[in-house]
């Protein structure tokens, strides 16, 4: 299977931020939550495909936008505390 495309990433990212800053429960601006979607989704499927885990059907990148944004929001929270 090919990889998911840039553009694609860039798309389930945008959510995906929407989606982390839900779970994490972290207050942000929308611009901040957008791009933390679209630097989680690059994350998550970056590490996805190191793994070998099949990334480029859209449950699969969607899921691992969501997780690579989560993780990237509570990096940051976690370096930013106020």
């Amino acid at each position: 299977m090919p990889a998911p495309s840039l553009f694609s990433v860039a798309v389930i990212g945008l959510l995906a931020g929407l989606a982390a800053r839900w779970i994490v429960g972290r207050r942000q601006s929308p611009f901040a939550s957008l791009t933390v979607g679209v630097l989680g989704a690059m994350l998550g499927t970056a590490v996805g495909e190191m793994l070998g885990l099949p990334v480029a059907t859209l449950p699969a990148l969607a899921l691992a936008s969501v997780a690579g944004a989560a993780a990237v929001l509570s990096l940051t929270v976690l370096i930013w505390r106020r």
